[in-house]
């Protein structure tokens, strides 16, 4: 099923965006791997009755909190107290983001091409300001939602990866931007 032609203005409203950060180092074993939601967020859809869909997005890059650990795939959500969740929010800011001079991400669709209800979107990613191209695959399974993810490498955008205790505890350099919205 393809997506229902229109103009779509989506926000936190409209679903999920979640940032999957994964642990590395001679300490991972006492770390964890995090899901972190993205609460301020625009995205712009334009999917016309004829011609190129294309995508616009914005992200507040102060705007990432800490859902849970994960352990294994799964969700762990008594495993991190509100104020470790608040130490790694800001650690996030003033160690990885700094949102005080890259307060916003973007990313600007240059193409999107359809197959089989899957949208293979290529385009510029702006972050921690670096432009880089990515591609991702999108998917809709009611004509009216759009799920996918992407890796991006940190390095890629000059952000060096969080670590600690003298970096035998880090997040590792991918991590993952998944999404879930509802278009209608």
């Amino acid at each position: 099923m393809a997506l229902q032609a229109g103009i779509y203005k989506l926000t936190a409203n409209s679903g999920k965006l979640f940032v999957y950060t994964y642990k590395e180092g001679f300490l991972s074993a006492v770390a964890h791997d995090l899901l972190i939601e993205v609460t301020n967020f625009a995205v712009n859809l334009h999917v016309p009755d004829a011609g190129s869909v294309s995508v616009e997005a914005e992200i507040q890059a102060n705007s990432l909190k800490v859902i849970c650990a994960i352990k294994d795939g799964q969700r762990q959500y008594d495993t991190l107290k509100e104020k470790d969740k608040a130490d790694i929010e800001d650690a996030t800011a003033k160690d990885v983001l700094h949102p005080a001079k890259h307060p916003t991400i973007n990313f600007h669709s240059s193409s999107v091409q359809v197959k089989d209800d899957v949208y293979h979107v290529k385009g510029e990613l702006t972050l921690h300001g670096s432009t880089h191209s990515i591609e991702f695959n999108a998917k809709t399974t009611t004509g009216k939602d759009m799920k996918g993810k992407v890796t991006l490498s940190q390095k890629d955008y000059g952000i060096k990866p969080f670590k600690a205790l003298f970096g035998t505890l880090k997040v590792k350099n991918e991590l993952d931007i998944a999404f879930d919205l509802s278009l209608s």
